[in-house]
């Protein structure tokens, strides 16, 4: 009787328990990743054939933007990178980090679109975990301290909304 009971009522309670505590340690967010912590640090290969290093940049406001070709929200927020860059020149870096695409994919589409700030290849999803990264296009600014200060997920919808946003790092 005990054995029955304990098949049906208390093995299923703990089942449930357990999967329930592996659910909730696995939505832990990673440090790094939320306005108020410091930047993860890292190093990428650049579409030009260069490399950027976050922390080479630091002393200057920083806008990364994580990306995808396949994401239209993606496309139709880079004229307003490009005006934002334009209106700001060199007063903020801008780094387009491309999440695990081919060189010769993101080239094609940053040919067609004429797109022209510097894009880096995340080809193995490192930065883009170290962010927490699970939606595109996410747009995340970093002060000249190398703090986050502002996360956007989804495109912003104009350039003036991107410069004002941009204005509070400056």
């Amino acid at each position: 009787m005990i054995t029955k009971y304990y098949r049906t009522k208390i093995l299923p309670v703990i089942f449930v328990t357990i999967l329930l505590l592996i659910g909730i340690a696995g939505c832990v967010v990673p440090e790094g990743s939320q306005v108020g912590d410091k930047a993860p640090d890292f190093t990428l290969s650049t579409l030009d054939g260069g490399q950027v290093t976050l922390s080479g940049l630091k002393g200057k406001p920083v806008m990364l933007v994580f990306w995808t070709t396949g994401c239209s929200a993606c496309i139709a927020q880079m004229p307003f990178l490009k005006a934002a860059h334009d209106e700001l020149g060199n007063n903020v870096e801008f780094i387009n980090i491309n999440l695990g695409e081919s060189s010769s994919q993101v080239q094609a589409t940053v040919s067609y679109y004429g797109f022209s700030l510097p894009v880096a290849l995340d080809s193995d999803y490192s930065v883009s975990e170290s962010y927490n990264i699970i939606y595109t296009p996410t747009n995340i600014l970093i002060d000249k301290n190398g703090v986050i200060t502002y996360i956007r997920k989804g495109s912003f919808l104009n350039a003036d909304e991107l410069l004002e946003r941009l204005g509070d790092l400056e």
